[in-house]
């Protein structure tokens, strides 16, 4: 289970969109490098080139502007924080930022930092370069002075579906913690806890599929059992129960010492099942 509760202090809502691909399957400009603990003070990447096709929330965009409202903007339009869970070895000390902005992604020393958002439905990603303070005391004074919209890398060819019935699948994919990243989605919508002036609240966000690390089910001896965190399998059998919400979608859950318990989302796609979504947050 994840282990951190994020305490969040800047504004959320947003609205989105992305630079389409270069035509003829030119590859697109690379993404300026991301600024890390020990860069030293650099000028700010220009904002990308608007074309008449380039979404909303490219054309919104405007250097210099709160960081606070394209965040908003991009929440809004169906964009998510891609969370880095090497966020914290990444910033180093208490990295704060860490628990307030689950997006970002890197920050120098002299007050730069990388922000990175997806948007699973249009298959893109978003790399936002902000400089100045972003505690919520500061309100607009962290502002967002680049953008950068592209298509993710393509995924590598899905190997043979393991099973087509879900039920067998599943034993199979608990049973082989090599066979699991290649049934996982690129992108695993997660659900964080978030902590605030109003209480404990539930927060999604992106995890690359190669990130993912929380599945915690193994079958073996013919049963499911609890994974914990060291690695170490639960002896006792594990009941878990399999939903059906829709044609395409299976809903995996176990309960667990009667007040805890998981859950987790496989979607059917390119002939198999991939896990996509954990959506239910750890307990505060």
């Amino acid at each position: 289970m994840r282990a951190h509760a994020l305490l969040l202090l800047l504004p959320i809502a947003l609205a989105g969109g992305c630079t389409q691909a270069a035509p003829g399957g030119a590859t697109p400009p690379p993404t300026p490098p991301a600024a890390t603990a020990a860069a030293p003070s650099q000028a700010p990447a220009p904002a990308p080139t608007v074309t008449a096709e380039a979404p909303a929330i490219v054309q919104s965009f405007r250097k210099d502007m709160a960081y606070s409202e394209l965040r908003a903007q991009l929440l809004q339009a169906g964009w998510l924080p891609l969370r880095d869970p090497k966020c914290w070895d990444n910033i180093g000390g208490d990295a704060e930022v860490c628990d307030l902005l689950p997006e970002v992604d890197s920050c120098s020393a002299d007050g730069y930092c990388s922000m990175r958002f997806a948007n699973r439905a249009l298959g893109l990603l978003a790399r936002i370069t902000t400089y100045g303070p972003y505690a919520a005391h500061n309100g607009t004074a962290l502002k967002a002075r680049s953008l950068d919209v592209q298509a993710p890398p393509r995924a590598a060819p899905a190997t043979a579906c393991p099973a087509q019935d879900f039920a067998q699948f599943l034993q199979r994919f608990a049973a082989d913690a090599a066979l699991q990243p290649r049934f996982t989605a690129p992108l695993v919508k997660v659900m964080e806890l978030r902590s605030d002036g109003d209480g404990d609240q539930e927060q999604p966000v992106y995890v690359r599929g190669p990130d993912y690390r929380d599945f915690d089910l193994r079958y073996q001896g013919g049963a499911f059992h609890f994974v914990g965190r060291d690695g170490q399998v639960d002896a006792t059998p594990l009941p878990v129960r399999i939903s059906q919400p829709d044609a395409g979608t299976r809903l995996v859950r176990y309960d667990m010492n009667m007040s805890e318990g998981n859950s987790f989302l496989f979607e059917q796609r390119n002939g198999c099942w991939y896990l996509s979504e954990d959506p239910e947050a750890p307990g505060p």
